[in-house]
């Protein structure tokens, strides 16, 4: 078994004691009170976990949604607008789940010099407070939090002022732009935050783990996603003695699927803590709002009939039918709440004529393939040196060896040399491979004009601007069904490191995915380091080009400022021969 990656692991530098970490994080959070929100004191509670556990004893579906604008005032507003419609409508949600800016993952002194992406950046502490005072809906803060460069201040931040879930123990592997240190900098104040979370465990602080976001997107077999789920739970209840709740189902779209995946995971979670939410698919949505409404409908109906089998206390975020476009609008989201309490008034009657045993028993083999990857995956770190008592060893150790590195090795399914798979044949396929591999099938059949004739000179670079990695994916194969070889970036990759690629290998092309509101700055940065370096490469841009301009209260498209700008623009791989032939 090859385990180079693991076997360097530690580098030349010293690495801290993991469990020294967590004592300091503990430390740190014995010094603060934890707050208590509006939300939370309008129900008689004291934490969201015990709202939780009182809302799941009755049997109520929660519901939850995601929001996002430009920045604070303007979240604020949409979500006051949000609680009184449904207010108005006879209904109200539960928790919303706020997506900051990916700034906000650094310490504050370097967030002024990165890129500006969607979402907004929290600069006070008065609208720390506002989050979760101002408005009678539990917030949930789990992008840029804990996984990132900032995890101990934000999560001491976020505690402070009533927050109670917090994550995103998933994301431990992102980048972030504009951040110095390395990847020991950055796990210490992931292990120390940790720790923080463990101090507040018993009066209801969970830590939040939305699988989608980590190296469970990046698996192709389920058993994999399961095995990690309890993989984590080691790392965080075990080992650090905080309470953990994950998170699933964005990228699933197949409803049997996501119920069985939703078993197996709800299967490991203690009965004390509640789960954070269920996950409405996206990656069923395309450009045809018509379709969207067939998706979400059929999604909801399935993430609540698990709900109320489970009794996890979980709740369902429906995603809006416009998120395939830009980033959703306060009265979009109303609209999917209102289809989502309908659904809630219809369960009943369904649940009654669900075959639930056959969904256990497919659950059940689920489980059993998921805890032979975590034997797996534990042994074989230790095997190799890895102090798995050790929480800062072992999520180095993982980082290091990436997802695909770690499902070779420890994954359940069968080594293969069929150029279908990447080495590895899953026990049971996920939805993402799935499409991919179809995705690919199209492509392959489209890309290829009959009339290419391959100029050997090409040597583009292929990369993503953030975490989105399925486009980038996407763009490797096609150049690759051109006969040319790609040098790989990376995803999140700046644009420095970036243009600093570009110029070390001698690149003709530079192929972007970008997704996160950040297209134009992106390309104007970019543009800026490749001028610095005095090489103009070819620069091809793909993904949702939009960008959040001065004046405008949501992103953008920027596709005319990008050609202005010289950057040819790609929406359909079909044309990316002619844009590199070209």
């Amino acid at each position: 078994m090859p385990m180079k990656q693991v076997q360097e692991y530690s580098g030349t530098k010293p690495i801290p004691n993991g469990l020294d970490l967590v004592q300091q994080g503990i430390a740190t959070g014995n010094q603060i009170d934890m707050g208590v929100s509006a939300f939370c004191k309008h129900h008689g509670v004291s934490s969201e976990l015990e709202y939780k556990l009182k809302m799941a004893r009755a049997g109520r579906t929660m519901t939850a949604l995601t929001i996002g604008l430009t920045d604070w005032p303007e979240t604020k507003k949409g979500l006051e607008k949000i609680f009184n419609e449904t207010a108005d409508r006879g209904f109200y949600i539960d928790r919303f789940i706020i997506a900051l800016d990916r700034r906000m993952g650094l310490p504050a002194e370097f967030r002024a010099g990165a890129i500006k992406e969607t979402g907004p950046m929290l600069t006070t502490d008065m609208e720390w407070n506002e989050v979760a005072q101002s408005i009678q809906i539990q917030p949930h803060m789990g992008d840029m939090m804990i996984g990132s460069p900032a995890s101990v201040d934000n999560t001491r931040r976020a505690l402070e002022a009533g927050v109670n879930y917090i994550g995103n123990l998933s994301q431990f592997a992102w980048k972030y732009p504009g951040w110095p240190g390395d990847d020991i900098a950055q796990m210490s104040e992931v292990v120390k935050a940790l720790g923080l979370m463990a101090s507040k465990a018993s009066q209801g602080a969970v830590v939040h783990s939305y699988l989608d976001d980590g190296f469970p997107a990046q698996f192709g077999d389920y058993s994999s996603y399961v095995g990690w789920a309890k993989f984590e739970r080691y790392l965080v209840e075990e080992l650090i003695g905080a309470n953990l709740a994950h998170a699933y189902g964005g990228l699933t779209h197949d409803p049997i699927t996501k119920t069985i995946v939703t078993m197996a995971v709800e299967s490991l979670r203690p009965a004390e803590v509640c789960s954070s939410f269920y996950f409405g698919n996206t990656t069923r949505y395309t450009q045809n709002i018509e379709l969207n409404y067939g998706v979400l409908g059929v999604d909801v109906l399935y993430m609540m009939l698990a709900d109320k089998h489970l009794r996890a206390g979980s709740s369902i975020m429906p995603v809006p039918v416009t998120e395939a476009i830009r980033v959703p609008t306060p009265e979009e989201i109303i609209d999917v709440q209102t289809i989502a309490h309908h659904t809630k008034s219809k369960l009943d009657s369904i649940y009654k004529v669900t075959n639930w045993s056959q969904l256990e028993n497919q659950s059940k083999e689920l489980i059993e393939s998921g805890n032979k990857f975590f034997d797996n995956l534990i042994n074989g770190l230790a095997d190799v040196g890895v102090d798995i008592k050790d929480p800062l060893q072992l999520l180095l150790a993982v980082r290091r060896m990436g997802p695909s590195g770690i499902e070779k090795n420890f994954g359940v399914g069968n080594p293969t040399e069929d150029p279908l798979f990447d080495g590895y044949e899953p026990l049971v396929p996920t939805d993402v491979l799935k499409d991919f591999l179809a995705e690919r099938s199209k492509i392959r059949e489209v890309v290829r004009p009959s009339n290419w004739i391959l100029n050997k000179s090409h040597k583009p670079v292929v990369a993503s601007s953030d975490v989105h990695e399925i486009g980038m994916r996407l763009v490797i194969d096609a150049i690759e069904t051109l006969d040319i070889k790609p040098i790989l970036g990376s995803v999140g990759i700046d644009p420095d490191e970036l243009a600093e690629l570009a110029l070390v290998e001698s690149a003709t092309a530079i192929l972007i995915s970008t997704h996160n509101g950040m297209a134009l700055s992106y390309a104007e940065n970019l543009l800026a380091e490749l001028k610095k370096r005095e090489i103009s490469p070819q620069v091809i841009m793909g993904g949702r080009l939009n960008q959040e301009l001065e004046g405008e209260d949501m992103p953008v498209d920027v596709t005319d400022q990008l050609l202005e700008l010289g950057i040819d623009v790609c929406f359909d791989l079909k044309d990316l021969a002619k844009l590199i032939q070209n």
